[in-house]
């Protein structure tokens, strides 16, 4: 019986914070930072959050401070292939929630720019990618289920999943397009119509390395259903617009 590591995940913004939808690049700040740092010479796994979370800093100017969980202990494997290293079985799943046409909020345009630009950051790192422009939560789920079948067969598997996020009770949800905001995000709403991040983590099941990037919002319930109906504000010194 093969022992599968155990998914670590890295949130784009700390506990109760906004994501960037829009940067000088069009996208997160957060994705910026990850398609710079993956570009750049071979980094050992164990630089890699510390060097993500600076920056992301720097990005946002300081409007984002990512965290992450539980760290893999393959802490010589790198996002860039060693010339000469053999090829191992890399998968992705770059899973993005762009449209809330229903809750009457605005597209987030930067979400979309940045489905295509990990795609092609983890297709030049040797992943076989996979993507879910999924705006219901059925979808969302269908997408999941198929990445975590395919994901059995590989050596390493990433998803990058981003949209409107809500955090409640230390669980961080990623809110499909369908998802009820006039009902708010009660502790059952959000079980029964929005999409745990932990569940998004359990789709990643690869045999050696499995890591979820969360470039959503992390924002409290709380302030998520006192803002309902409105528009999304207008974003701090580096964007157009926030996620939340």
């Amino acid at each position: 019986m093969i022992r599968r590591s155990t998914p670590a995940i890295v949130f784009a913004t700390r506990s109760g914070g906004t994501t960037i939808d829009q940067d000088a690049f069009g996208g997160n700040p957060f994705a910026t930072a990850l398609i710079q740092l993956t570009g750049a010479e071979p980094i050992p796994l164990r630089q890699f959050p510390r060097r993500l979370r600076a920056l992301t800093v720097r990005a946002s100017q300081r409007h984002q401070v990512p965290q992450w969980t539980r760290w893999p202990e393959q802490l010589s494997w790198s996002f860039r292939l060693r010339p000469g290293s053999r090829q191992e079985r890399r998968c992705a799943l770059v899973l993005i929630v762009s449209e809330y046409a229903g809750a009457g909020l605005a597209p987030l345009v930067g979400a979309a720019n940045d489905e295509r630009r990990i795609s092609a950051m983890l297709g030049a790192n040797g992943f076989s990618v996979e993507q879910g422009v999924a705006p219901g939560r059925a979808a969302l789920l269908g997408a999941l289920a198929s990445f975590s079948r395919l994901a059995l067969e590989h050596d390493a598997a990433v998803v990058y999943c981003t949209g409107h996020g809500v955090e409640r009770n230390g669980q961080v949800y990623l809110l499909p397009g369908d998802y009820p905001l006039k009902q708010g995000c009660s502790p059952a709403t959000l079980r029964a119509r929005a999409v745990a991040v932990d569940r998004i983590a359990a789709a990643c099941c690869a045999s050696k390395l499995n890591l979820v990037f969360f470039a959503g919002c992390r924002t409290l319930a709380a302030k998520m259903s006192a803002n309902i109906g409105l528009s999304q504000p207008t974003a701090a010194r580096v964007s157009s617009r926030r996620r939340g």
